[in-house]
C-alpha cells in the first residue's frame, strides 16, 4: 500500500471545480450537502476512469446503477442523469439483482456490497461507496468525508482485474492508493 500525500489545496480546488461546475448556481451559494459532495466526486471519478472499450461498446450511455437507502443520497445521484461523461448519457437507476448490466455502482453500506457483489463479479463496473473499508472489501473507490475536506482511496488491483484505467491525475489526488 502506498500513502499518496498531497496538498489538501489541489484537492479542494478539484472539488469546488466539480462543485462549481456540475450544480446549478443557487446550490452553489449553500453549502453542499456530503451526498452532493460524494455525487460530485462520483460524477469526476467516471470522467477520470477509461472504461474498457468491450465493457460500453454495446451501450449508448454510461449505466450507474445505485444501492443506497439514503434518499437523499439517491436523490444527489439521480441529478446525474442525463449528463454527458465520455460522449455517452449518463443513465441512474436503482439496482437489483436483475438490473441491466451496470458499469458504474455506487453502494452505500457493507451490507449491501456483500449482497451485490457476488451479481457484479463478471461484470466489469467502477465500484464506488463511502463506507470505511470498502476498498479493503474488494471495492474500487472509497470516499471519505472528513472534517478537513474529502479524500478519496482507489483499489488499483481491483480496477485492473476489470480492465479500468485510472487517470494519472486522479491517481495523484487520492489518499490511499491499494495495488
Amino acid at each position: 500500500m502506498r500513502c499518496n500525500r498531497k496538498p489538501h489545496l489541489v484537492q479542494a480546488v478539484l472539488l469546488l471545480v466539480a462543485l462549481i461546475c456540475h450544480f446549478p448556481l443557487a446550490a452553489a451559494r449553500e453549502m453542499p450537502s456530503e451526498q452532493s459532495v460524494r455525487a460530485a466526486m462520483v460524477f469526476n471519478f467516471l470522467k477520470f476512469t477509461e472504461f474498457p472499450p468491450e465493457a460500453i461498446a454495446k451501450s449508448p450511455e454510461i449505466r450507474l446503477c445505485m444501492a443506497v437507502r439514503d434518499a437523499r443520497q439517491a436523490e444527489a445521484l439521480a441529478a446525474l442523469a442525463g449528463r454527458k461523461v465520455q460522449g455517452r448519457e449518463l443513465i441512474v437507476v436503482d439496482f437489483t439483482t436483475q438490473s441491466a448490466e451496470c458499469h458504474v455502482f455506487y453502494v452505500d453500506s457493507h451490507q449491501r456490497w456483500n449482497a451485490a457483489a457476488e451479481h457484479l463479479a463478471p461484470s466489469r463496473a467502477l465500484t464506488i461507496s463511502a463506507y470505511p473499508g470498502f476498498a479493503r472489501d474488494g471495492g474500487m473507490v472509497e470516499i471519505a468525508i472528513q472534517t478537513d475536506g474529502a479524500r478519496f482511496d482507489i483499489n488499483l488491483a481491483e480496477g485492473r482485474r476489470a480492465g479500468l484505467r485510472f487517470s494519472p491525475q486522479l491517481l495523484r489526488l487520492a489518499r490511499l492508493i491499494h495495488e
